[in-house]
């Protein structure tokens, strides 16, 4: 039987959270046969090359390699290369996935016309969830209920299924942006997204074919929101291929400032509310304002150091 899907998993030092990522992809209520698993483990120094060694030698689908050169994309790309299948499925590292996970990747495959579709990824709370935590903010579920294409937003890079030929057809994903090691960055499955659409391809979401994303402890922390933010917007240039100039700029910063005021004046009054919190507060006032000034510095540092 020939597998029809490749599984990519790209790890750093995620050891303790890949253990409990594994069982649940060779749970799987479809023949093994059908998809392959490559893990590539990009510079771990933690138990990672232990734990994924006892895997391989129990499981004859999974397959694992060595990306040297640190960042996500890079490990990405190096994932596809090694594939053989005609479709990908990038999974995050941290996640664990229901017994249909692959049925409905392949389902979907069989009865869709779409060459790239995402899923949705739900939290998981194994570190415990505050009191004043929401399940929105770690989750990209929307009130879409069936399969469908995608009209602005794009697909989770960590939930997407590919076609193999359509990712070499962009040499992959953009290795200028995205997570290098513990240094926080996003965009590269976006900027390939957008690349497909500006070329007439569609993005297909099937709000069905779910993940749970672990909420790490260290995201217990409406801080946490506006870091995350900030490097969101970083990028916002490279990704949306926009030219920065002064005259953005400023508009930014004046945009920036006045959604800064309107959120005060919005959310400061439901902190009287029973079931509103500080945090809350901080992020819906300040998680707007952070992506903005994310955008400014990314401008300007564009601007003045537009090879970095």
């Amino acid at each position: 039987m020939t597998p029809i899907v490749t599984i990519i998993i790209c790890t750093y030092n995620r050891g303790f959270l890949i253990k409990e990522t594994l069982p649940t992809l060779f749970n799987q209520d479809i023949d093994s046969n059908l998809f392959d698993i490559i893990i590539v483990d990009n510079n771990s120094d933690d138990d990672t090359s232990m734990i994924l060694k006892d895997f391989q030698n129990q499981y004859s689908n999974l397959k694992i390699i060595k990306e040297t050169n640190q960042g996500l994309s890079h490990a990405k790309n190096a994932g596809m290369v090694a594939s053989n299948t005609d479709w990908i499925v990038y999974l995050d590292d941290d996640a664990k996935v229901p017994m249909d996970f692959v049925p409905k990747v392949l389902s979907n495959i069989e009865n869709s016309n779409y060459s790239c579709f995402g899923g949705v990824y739900l939290p998981w709370y194994k570190f415990g969830k505050p009191k004043w935590f929401r399940d929105k903010y770690a989750s990209n579920k929307n009130e879409l209920v069936t399969f469908c294409t995608l009209d602005k937003e794009f697909a989770s890079g960590g939930i997407m299924a590919i076609k193999r030929n359509l990712l070499l057809k962009y040499d992959g994903f953009s290795t200028d942006i995205g997570m290098k090691g513990n240094n926080t960055a996003y965009g590269e499955e976006t900027l390939l997204q957008i690349k497909l659409r500006k070329d007439g391809y569609q993005i297909g979401y099937d709000p069905n074919w779910i993940m749970y994303h672990v909420v790490s402890d260290y995201k217990l922390s409406p801080w946490w929101f506006l870091k995350s933010g900030y490097h969101s917007g970083k990028d916002f240039w490279t990704i949306y291929e926009k030219e920065p100039s002064f005259k953005l700029i400023i508009k930014y910063i004046y945009r920036a400032l006045k959604y800064l005021f309107i959120n005060i004046f919005k959310y400061t009054p439901n902190i009287f509310n029973n079931n509103y919190y500080i945090q809350n507060w901080i992020i819906d006032t300040l998680r707007p304002f952070s992506i903005k000034f994310g955008q400014i510095i990314g401008g300007f540092r564009f601007i003045y150091s537009p090879n970095d």
